[in-house]
């Protein structure tokens, strides 16, 4: 293998220190609105919207940031950032001061470190790889969510042990990742004139994804998934848990545990196979499959055919989020790639407040259940439209040619 082995553990355990936190955050935050403070379908979603807002107002700057400064000192920053939020609510808890408002603050917050995180990782990858990229971006996501997993075992505790251990906890394995970035090498970024002469550098990014059919594809695709699956995901899977099948904290975990272990089978499969020949065709079917197991997902089954279907929507997702970023690193120029992956998570990222505040409002007025029907619906129009943009090989991207 091509990659420097030393380089490429300490990143991918730079990455599982974010991203099993962050996975025990997805089962406590929407925990300790429905349950503890036994909020409405529609507070659950402007909560969930809260905790993903800020990627629109800053990713771009995050991407910018990671182009023009050191990828390693950002991420260390943002790892001990995002410990603070964790402590602060823990203490608010601890002090039986626990209010929406607080953990709405803590949402906020947590997106905010998350904009800046996000696109200093995804610009590292491509320098780990070091031409194995699609197989280490699979690696990448399987340990995503292999991280997630350990962060949803420990939320389903939260009953049990008490939810300020846990934030404690959380904020601990934040504070871990520091060490293990520092161990990478350091990434300095480019010269501004380096970069580009004569345009305003935020939106360097759009520009050149704008340019290539195949990046536009993949990222409005990427955003019609962040709008529909995101908010399924965030909102109408919590709902259900608690409202069709009476669960907890537990329950919730169970549900997110096995859409995780979904995708780490289909990842570890794309990994084995060596990925898929034509990815953005895989990325667009595997779209529309998804949609299916959301319709199964609705027909009132009992709860361990739920944890079924939402085993095999993990399968389908592995290959959506694997496939979209596989390409966008593929395609973009190095020296706008922190940017162009920033418009991508903008994409990712900036949908999911839009899909959690409707959800939210459509569960409230449609049932939860129905909803599932209108994310399926969504994505597949989503598809479509895709289809009308042409792909076609342009100067500087003849990768495109493969995809």
């Amino acid at each position: 293998m091509g990659i420097k082995f030393s380089q490429y553990f300490w990143y991918m355990a730079g990455l599982v220190s974010f991203v099993a936190p962050a996975g025990l955050q997805a089962i406590v935050y929407p925990w300790l609105i429905v349950v503890e403070l036994g909020e409405t379908p529609e507070r659950l979603g402007i909560a969930q919207m809260c905790l993903q807002l800020p990627a629109i107002v800053l990713i771009l700057m995050g991407g910018l940031l990671a182009d023009r400064v050191d990828r390693r000192l950002i991420l260390m920053t943002c790892h001990f950032f995002a410990a603070m939020p964790a402590l602060g609510l823990a203490w608010l808890i601890s002090e039986g001061s626990l209010s929406y408002a607080g953990v709405i603050f803590y949402g906020l917050l947590m997106g905010s470190v998350t904009a800046f995180a996000q696109p200093a990782r995804d610009g590292m990858l491509s320098e780990i790889a070091q031409g194995e990229l699609q197989k280490v971006v699979t690696v990448a996501i399987g340990l995503t969510f292999g991280g997630q997993v350990i962060g949803y075992f420990a939320g389903g505790f939260a009953e049990q042990i008490g939810v300020v251990r846990l934030l404690v906890a959380q904020a601990i394995g934040m504070l871990c990742g520091i060490y293990f970035v520092s161990r990478l090498h350091s990434l300095p970024g480019l010269k501004p004139d380096l970069v580009e002469s004569g345009q305003n550098p935020l939106i360097a990014g759009f520009k050149v994804v704008l340019s290539s059919p195949v990046m536009l594809q993949v990222s409005l695709l990427t955003f019609a998934m962040s709008v529909f699956y995101g908010g399924t995901y965030v909102v109408l899977i919590p709902l259900i848990v608690r409202d069709v099948y009476q669960g907890g904290a537990a329950e919730l975990s169970y549900s997110f545990v096995v859409f995780v272990c979904g995708t780490l089978s289909m990842t570890t499969y794309l990994v084995k196979s060596g990925g898929l020949a034509s990815p953005l065709s895989g990325l667009k079917w595997a779209l529309v499959i998804g949609g299916l197991f959301l319709v199964v997902t609705a027909q009132n089954l009992p709860f361990w055919g739920f944890l079924m279907t939402l085993f095999c929507w993990g399968l389908s997702g592995a290959v959506t989020m694997s496939m979209s970023r596989t390409i966008i690193q593929q395609i973009a120029p190095e020296q706008f790639r922190a940017r162009v992956l920033a418009v991508f998570n903008l994409a990712n990222l900036g949908g999911l407040p839009i899909g959690a505040l409707g959800f939210g409002y459509s569960a409230a007025a449609f049932g939860t259940m129905s909803s599932l029907y209108l994310a399926s619906i969504g994505i597949w129009l989503a598809v479509v439209i895709s289809l009308v943009i042409k792909t076609k090989v342009i100067p500087g991207m003849e990768t495109e040619q493969s995809l």
